[in-house]
């Protein structure tokens, strides 16, 4: 399933070399991204204070890494949450403003062209989430991939703390949230499917964990209606957990509510991927279900 045409492209990453400069620092967290950290740092060429956060990497990781010029440090991981906050408290970036990137996604020209006029304004915001384009078997699912997607990505780091949520992240924070519309490129399946498998197989059951855990925690009518896009995503997620045959109506919605039919064979199989993990939350939900109410009856005897 995957090819030469999975890899990041070298001449995207390119692209990002030369100015505008933004006063930004970038932080990436590793664990055995060999094949990916070149083309990553090649994409962040246009900043002079980059970090790559590693938590026990036993490829060629760190040694690439240094040897593109990239600070390395290391800390051993306990959740994505916790490994943002600790590069904020531990890491001294230079600038205020921090990028949050992973190994397998690049910068753009256009994007650090966007960053720089963005902060040229001395923005008081305390973040701002950015959409992502997904590239798979060589094309961009702009359809399948639900584009554009949100995430906190640009934010400075006096203002902005991290708390867990299901298999990542979500921000913590008394200031206002912006948006940047300005996408950056996500390479998921660089690494092939079977990795794919085996970190949705980890995600699954943190999402299982999450969603039984909001259980019974009412869903804002407001927020599936609103105009916040990112609260509103936030809650039809919420609420699609308690629907009956989430993996067959993900898979209804992703191909003909979306769009992924319309992507040809890339977005068709996306959209089975998508149904795979539904499916495996829904899974691991009756298991942490019947595991509960064991322990319940135990306690009770």
């Amino acid at each position: 399933m995957t090819g030469p045409a999975d890899q990041p492209d070298r001449r995207t990453a390119e692209a990002a070399i030369g100015s505008p400069t933004p006063p930004v620092s970038v932080l990436i967290l590793t664990l055995d991204e060999e094949i990916n950290i070149g083309p990553c740092l090649a994409s962040c060429a246009w900043c002079d204070d980059v970090h790559v956060l590693d938590c026990g990497s036993t490829d060629g990781t760190r040694r690439i890494a240094e040897e593109l010029g990239a600070q390395v440090h290391n800390h051993p991981f306990e959740s994505f949450g916790k490994q943002r906050n600790w590069a904020i408290d531990n890491i001294p970036m230079t600038h205020e403003w921090v990028f949050h990137l992973d190994a397998d996604e690049r910068f753009t020209q256009p994007l650090v062209n966007a960053v720089a006029q963005l902060l040229a304004r001395e923005p008081v915001e305390a973040g701002f989430h950015l959409p992502s384009k997904l590239i798979f078997m060589g094309r961009w699912l702009k359809r399948a991939g639900g584009y554009p997607t949100y995430q906190m990505r640009l934010f400075h780091k006096q203002r902005m703390r991290f708390c867990d949520h299901g298999h990542g992240q979500r921000e913590e924070t008394a200031g206002r949230v912006g948006t940047l519309d300005e996408p950056y490129l996500h390479y998921n399946f660089s690494k092939g499917l079977h990795h794919w498998f085996e970190r949705h197989n980890n995600y699954s059951t943190l999402e299982a964990e999450q969603a039984l855990a909001e259980s019974g925690e009412p869903v804002s009518i407001a927020a599936l209606w609103g105009g916040d896009r990112i609260a509103r995503r936030r809650a039809i997620k919420r609420f699609s957990r308690r629907l009956p045959f989430r993996p067959t109506l993900r898979w209804a919605y992703t191909m003909f509510i979306q769009g992924a039919v319309l992507e040809g064979r890339p977005g068709r199989i996306y959209a089975r991927l998508l149904a795979m993990y539904e499916k495996m939350i829904a899974v691991k939900m009756i298991e942490l279900e019947h595991a509960r109410s064991s322990a319940e009856r135990s306690s009770n005897r």
